[in-house]
């Protein structure tokens, strides 16, 4: 098997999808849409890879396809590809592979390792201490083919050698722990409303995405920035638990519902500021973005509603959303 990042040349060719989904292509794929064989669907497309495999009668599922792609760069993405071109050296590491993979793709703490694991290679790609800096530098054609091609010959050594590259992702690692230790103490303050699936997570600044998915309960969180005193105003993200983009087997599906009517009756209620409740259109926009207070660059902005009111707006919101949902 051979791996190219997709690009529209490829389109009638037969070929693999790996992670992402691309179009004429078999899948192994948990993005939503995807039509990964029933036998190996899972969480994240490295434990897809893993099923695949490990499966006894594997060659059945894709015959005579030798040429794999992605149309994108992530922690998944390198795994699942690099475990399907090395299926020897994968499978005694098959459980560390998929807890990077949904570090990288979720937001889960499932290890400590998995977690380094994720931070390390975002690092090695982006960061200026990176030792492929200049060898990603060199490379011609498109930016994240580069990354594909200088991770690669560094897997899977990179789990043996975690700790060499400790300077990398250990500054990250410690704001998590940071983040999941104030989490215990009760410093962040977290309010859960189960009758809607609703999180309300409070605290001076954003924790790390993996303490609020190891810590809240609901499916939608709201993150609220307390900056009353210093910069005269609340910061408000409301999104989804940080897989409800894929197709999941393990986790429970989770239904995006639409905020539309609830962005303009926050805006409504909003004092005069540069800043605008937004369901979509700015900047730094996730696949589990529903609601924030920003502009259409992503800039912070501070809302001058104080937390009661937006609190019981999204409660007041949530249940009518979801009656109506299951009416459709």
């Amino acid at each position: 098997m051979v791996f190219y990042l997709y690009e529209e040349a490829m389109k009638g060719v037969a070929k693999i999808s790996v992670d992402g989904i691309v179009p004429q292509s078999f899948h192994l794929s948990h993005w939503k849409g995807n039509k990964t064989p029933a036998p190996l669907k899972a969480d994240t497309a490295t434990e897809i890879v893993m099923r695949y495999i490990s499966h006894p009668d594997r060659k059945s599922f894709f015959p005579q396809v030798n040429i794999l792609t992605n149309n994108h760069f992530d922690t998944d993405g390198l795994l699942s590809v690099w475990a399907l071109l090395n299926p020897h050296k994968a499978e005694p590491i098959s459980g560390r592979l998929v807890a990077a993979a949904e570090a990288g793709d979720h937001s889960i703490f499932s290890s400590e390792e998995g977690v380094q694991i994720n931070l390390l290679i975002n690092a090695l790609c982006h960061s200026e201490e990176s030792p492929i800096a200049s060898q990603l530098a060199s490379y011609s054609g498109p930016k994240e083919a580069s990354y594909y091609k200088a991770l690669f010959p560094l897997l899977p050594d990179l789990f043996r050698k975690k700790d060499t590259y400790r300077s990398l992702w250990q500054e990250a690692f410690d704001e998590i722990l940071l983040s999941m230790e104030l989490f215990e103490k009760g410093i962040i303050g977290l309010e859960e409303h189960p009758e809607v699936g609703l999180s309300v997570v409070i605290d001076e600044q954003r924790p790390a995405r993996e303490a609020i998915d190891h810590f809240c309960q609901g499916n939608i969180f709201l993150v609220i920035e307390d900056r009353e005193c210093e910069e005269g105003g609340f910061g408000y993200e409301l999104e989804y638990r940080y897989y409800a983009w894929a197709e999941t087997v393990t986790r429970p599906l989770i239904s995006m519902v639409p905020m539309e009517s609830l962005a303009e009756h926050l805006n409504q209620m909003e004092s005069p500021v540069e800043g605008k409740w937004l369901t979509q259109g700015y900047a730094g926009r996730s696949m589990t973005s529903a609601l924030k207070f920003t502009d259409v660059e992503g800039k912070r902005h501070f809302s001058r509603l104080h937390p009661d009111q937006v609190i019981q707006s999204i409660l007041s919101h949530l249940p009518s959303i979801v009656e109506d949902s299951e009416d459709d």
